[in-house]
């Protein structure tokens, strides 16, 4: 297992390709005859056919089937899209970076990324959408993942290592004076001999919430710092922001619980996507109303009625999208 993410190999594209070509009921004799040729041209080919079909192929042909029964979900996720502020993993997947996109068409490839992270297929654990998903390292560590997250992982007999592509994750490390368990991220790594500690990639900054013990941070510029239990810190490539006590139990999530103490509802909406299979929307007016309770992630359709109740918003669904905006 490596720690560096992998990218879309040509292999692997050429194998979306025929994946959602065979599944579209247009392939002919002759084009099935030059998919077995292609197939059998490399192993590398087969290797990537491989791994795609067996990963994919189930969820897509369901979510293909649930896209037929949602009359008008295409015409209502097209005009969301038009109007909102997409992530920028997904508009490099609209442009065309998986070719999935160009050849499932926009509302099915949207609904399979929401089923599943797709860059977990190349990594080495990931968890899906509502999905918590717990593992336990060589070493006896507990590694939980939050919904929708994906990690690599590296053991040898001097390295501890998980690097968090995206996501969250909650790591409780046991002790081991030789090899110091280490978090890497977009922004730079976690180090400990033996705590817990949460993790939470950002778009721009790295969370760290520990829980017990300590961790140390390192920003990739070389800023450090030290995050005691009780408190959390932000991070960035450049900056450490001063480790404060913890106003909410950012590890929650692990009890399928959203923790909120004066947070913006756009924070409470972040939350809640990977706990949603279709879109959720809120309006910039929106999400800087601010929110306090602990919410069910499990039941994210019970938690935004919740929010309807104390906060002067309606929340509205249009097949797989949901729009919140200010009543």
């Amino acid at each position: 297992m490596t720690a560096e993410h992998p990218s879309l190999t040509p292999a692997v594209k050429a194998a979306i390709e025929w994946l959602v070509f065979l599944d579209s009921g247009r392939a002919t004799a002759t084009d099935q005859h030059r998919f077995s040729t292609w197939l059998a041209a490399d192993n590398d080919h087969r290797r990537a056919w491989e791994t795609v079909a067996g990963a994919v192929r189930t969820p897509f042909t369901q979510l293909a089937d649930a896209q037929r029964q949602l009359p008008g979900s295409v015409q209502a996720t097209t005009q969301v899209l038009r109007s909102s502020g997409i992530s920028q993993e997904r508009r490099r997947l609209l442009r065309g970076g998986v070719t999935l996109a160009l050849l499932a068409g926009l509302p099915t490839v949207i609904t399979l990324q929401r089923r599943m992270p797709l860059d977990g297929l190349f990594s080495d654990v990931y968890s899906g959408t509502a999905e918590r998903k717990q593992v336990q390292l060589a070493d006896g560590s507990l590694l939980t993942l939050n919904a929708r997250s994906t990690a690599n992982v590296q053991f040898s007999r001097d390295k501890r290592l998980v690097a968090l592509l995206q996501g969250e994750l909650s790591i409780q490390a046991v002790s081991d004076t030789q090899r110091p368990f280490e978090v890497v991220t977009a922004q730079g790594r976690i180090s400990t001999l033996a705590s817990r500690f949460v993790v939470r990639q950002l778009p721009e900054q790295t969370l760290v919430s520990v829980q017990e013990n300590s961790v140390q941070v390192f920003s990739r510029s070389g800023q450090h710092g030290q995050v005691n239990s009780g408190q959390t810190l932000l991070f960035s490539n450049t900056q450490l922001f001063s480790a404060t006590a913890s106003r909410s139990r950012d590890d929650a999530w692990l009890e399928g619980r959203l923790d909120v103490d004066d947070e913006s509802l756009g924070a409470v909406v972040d939350a809640l996507r990977p706990y949603r299979y279709g879109l959720l929307r809120v309006s910039p007016a929106a999400a800087g109303l601010r929110v306090f309770g602990v919410f069910p992630l499990d039941d994210s359709d019970r938690t935004l009625q919740s929010l309807a109740q104390v906060l002067p918003i309606t929340v509205k669904q249009y097949g797989p999208v949901t729009l919140i905006d200010l009543a």
